[in-house]
């Protein structure tokens, strides 16, 4: 028992010591940090039993032969001199003996090796999100001389998080099954799933996404995915394969493709095809394509932030569109949408215009607008900052004064109201014409 209350002591002592100013920064201990054993009923050694006369005797026989190795100083209770200890602390000059002493690595140690492996994998990692991932990791292990909240506890743990990171960021795949990724990552199929894809999924919603978004979601982007995606729309859309031409046109609800089709074939519209419109929510779309999709239009399920696989999906259909077409954009009025919306015009087509994204549904459907608190006020001010959304400063601004956001599952209400008529559309192609030639941002 004296070995395990040495052991116990010693272990406690050396966590204050690495929660020290003195540790963080490499320093031995100026001040001695002291263990109440017994003070007035008050303890830091709950084990120190001083009405169990075999426990007492154990535990004050751990620490003198503790103190007679010179890795702890002692004080006995005043009037109970070789009888009840009242504190004792760590000698600052033993430190090291101490780890020694129960066989613990210093922590300081372990986030050396760390740093290593993660300067190592930084000097040739290319990908953006995981180099500035590695670079604030690195940051904050160098500051705190400890692996803490931002890596896994174990170098198991650790490996198989940089393994993972440093596979992902390098591959050249457009989608990548992630049981196949566990293969070639771990030669485990269900190991990715079982230790390492929360882990990695939290990463990437901070570096990649930027959003709130699920696991599954921050995995997408990177092209992460637990099945083939797939791409569902409805239009006059026709593919050439190899093997013959596929022509969607016939099907009223439309269909779907995958990347594999998209390798392979060439996107088509029929010639009447003159606009597109994607829409955020699976269920506004369906409602949509059931009743109110148009001949001239080709309707697209966007989902959330895309993924690669879905960006080459939309250049596809975007090179097809003929050069008096438009492309419309239906998120929700938050967050989201609108940076969905920018990163659209960034990346895909600068002149994506927002449908019904305005300050006009917020107030036609003012009842079902929901609030957001101080954090999320703050995100909507940072749209202020991408000049590709000058457009809708009006309607973001009136959001952060108001207090309130818009999804579009609320306008399902009136998916048969006069907002889904074709004269929509053409109100807002004029005032897009008007604001061009005017020379301010499209309206």
């Amino acid at each position: 028992m004296r070995h395990d209350y040495q052991r116990q002591i010693l272990s406690l002592l050396l966590d204050w010591y690495e929660d020290s100013p003195a540790y963080i920064r490499g320093e031995k201990p100026s001040r001695r940090k002291m263990m109440r054993l017994y003070d007035g009923g008050q303890t830091d050694f709950p084990s120190y039993d001083i009405e169990d006369p075999l426990i007492r005797k154990d535990v004050n026989q751990a620490v003198l032969d503790l103190a007679e190795q010179g890795l702890v100083g002692y004080e006995w209770m005043r009037g109970q001199q070789n009888h009840i200890l009242a504190k004792l602390w760590l000698d600052p000059g033993a430190v090291r003996q101490a780890y020694a002493h129960i066989g613990r690595r210093p922590k300081g140690d372990e986030a050396e090796d760390l740093l290593l492996r993660l300067n190592a994998l930084l000097g040739r990692t290319q990908a953006e999100w995981s180099r500035r991932w590695l670079e604030d990791t690195i940051a904050v292990i160098a500051r705190k001389r400890a692996v803490g909240a931002v890596m896994p506890g174990t170098p198991q743990e650790q490996d198989d998080l940089l393994k993972a990171v440093s596979v992902l960021a390098d591959s050249a795949e457009i989608e990548t099954l992630e049981r196949v990724f566990s293969m070639r990552c771990f030669g485990d199929s269900k190991h990715f799933e079982r230790t390492v894809k929360a882990r990695l999924a939290r990463v990437l919603r901070k570096y990649l996404a930027q959003d709130d978004c699920t696991d599954d979601e921050a995995l997408r982007l990177a092209g992460l995915v637990p099945y083939p995606e797939q791409f569902a729309f409805s239009g006059a859309l026709k593919i050439t394969l190899p093997r013959g031409v596929v022509d969607f046109s016939p099907l009223p609800f439309g269909g779907t493709l995958t990347i594999d089709d998209i390798r392979q074939g060439q996107i088509s519209f029929s010639d009447h095809v003159r606009r597109i419109l994607s829409v955020e929510n699976y269920a506004n779309y369906v409602d949509y394509v059931h009743k109110n999709k148009e001949k001239d239009e080709f309707v697209f399920f966007h989902g959330g932030q895309y993924s690669p696989a879905k960006r080459m999906f939309l250049e596809a259909i975007v090179s097809s569109l003929p050069d008096d077409g438009a492309f419309f954009h239906w998120g929700d009025i938050d967050f989201g949408g609108f940076r969905m919306l920018a990163r659209l015009r960034r990346e895909i087509l600068p002149g994506v215009r927002p449908w019904r994204m305005n300050l006009d549904e917020l107030a036609h459907f003012a009842e079902f607008t929901v609030g957001f608190p101080e954090a999320y006020q703050k995100r909507l001010i940072s749209l202020l900052d991408m000049p590709e959304l000058a457009d809708c400063y009006p309607c973001i601004e009136y959001m952060i004064k108001s207090g309130v956001r818009l999804e579009q599952e609320a306008m399902l209400v009136e998916s048969s109201g006069p907002y889904h008529h074709r004269d929509q559309y053409d109100r807002l192609l004029i005032a897009t014409a008007i604001a061009e030639n005017r020379g301010i941002p499209n309206a």
